[in-house]
């Protein structure tokens, strides 16, 4: 069952690309995966192999292959803590987790209620149900194997199924607007995008005006300046799409890429889930 979740910080949000059952997103830069076995970090409680992340590679049920909703995938992270984040299209979920007796127990499980299409909220439904039903944990390498009672759910290391995107050269669309940890999607009929040049630059549009500015980029953080934009007024949802695309770009932003996923966080608790 999913219980409202009302302030999920964007570390915990998730992108999914890829056909039904094969994962689609991959690779975080400068994430080094341990070896064989559980893959225990020094410090990880549990045995969990902290700072890992795995994506969905095959599904199945009684043995038959059990079809995801198309373009979705199941994706697990392993955050500091002892705790879990798993997003299997809509929502993500996170609770505490630790291994025992080679069984994965996630507890306190809570949930993001963004609103999404039924096929979407079923399949949400049923992967945490299999998270809180203690599936037998194997780990070899990238390789992850978690078995329920009549579920098996097959995984790869991030990396291994595809490399992320370069911030540089890729056009990224907005598709997730979070305010104060509450995650909402893009408005319908509306989009915002931008699009990072190797001069520094970043150009796009809110969804509502143009836009141009300075980026400055390092590791981890993006810190934009020298913004100029058109001078078009919008109101509705073209208009609410900008506010809070700028809320977000007047800050300094914490970043990551996650295979197709830009993840841009202001010190705030505004962010943006932006897909190339």
């Amino acid at each position: 069952m999913r219980s409202p979740l009302i302030a999920v910080p964007l570390l915990f949000l998730f992108g999914v690309a890829g056909a039904a059952g094969v994962a689609g997103c991959a690779g975080e830069a400068g994430e080094s995966g341990p070896g064989p076995g559980t893959g225990e970090r020094p410090g990880a409680p549990g045995g969990l192999p902290a700072g890992r992340t795995f994506v969905s590679t095959a599904v199945t049920q009684a043995g038959t292959a059990k079809p995801l909703v198309a373009g979705t995938s199941i994706r697990l992270r392993i955050l500091d803590g002892g705790k879990i984040a798993v997003q299997a299209g809509c929502n993500t979920a996170e609770g505490q987790a630790r291994l025992d007796a080679e069984r994965l127990v996630v507890d306190d499980v809570l949930s993001t209620a963004m609103g999404c299409e039924e096929a979407l909220h079923q399949q949400d439904d049923w992967i945490v149900g299999f998270f809180e039903s203690r599936p037998a944990w194997r780990l070899d390498g990238d390789i992850l194997v978690l078995t329920g009672t009549d579920i098996e759910l097959k995984m790869a290391a991030d990396k291994a199924v595809e490399p992320a995107r370069p911030l540089v050269g890729t056009r990224w669309m907005v598709d997730t607007l979070i305010s104060l940890g509450t995650a909402s999607s893009v408005p319908a009929g509306t989009a915002a995008f931008m699009t990072f040049t190797a001069d520094g630059k970043v150009t796009g549009s809110t969804g509502c005006n143009s836009f141009g500015a300075t980026a400055k980029v390092d590791a981890k953080a993006i810190t934009f300046a020298d913004l100029t934009m058109t001078k078009m007024a919008c109101e509705g949802a073209a208009g609410d799409l900008e506010g809070s695309v700028l809320r977000v770009l007047d800050q300094p932003l914490a970043y990551r890429i996650e295979g197709t996923r830009l993840f841009l966080e202001a010190p705030d608790g505004n962010a943006l889930q932006l897909v190339g």
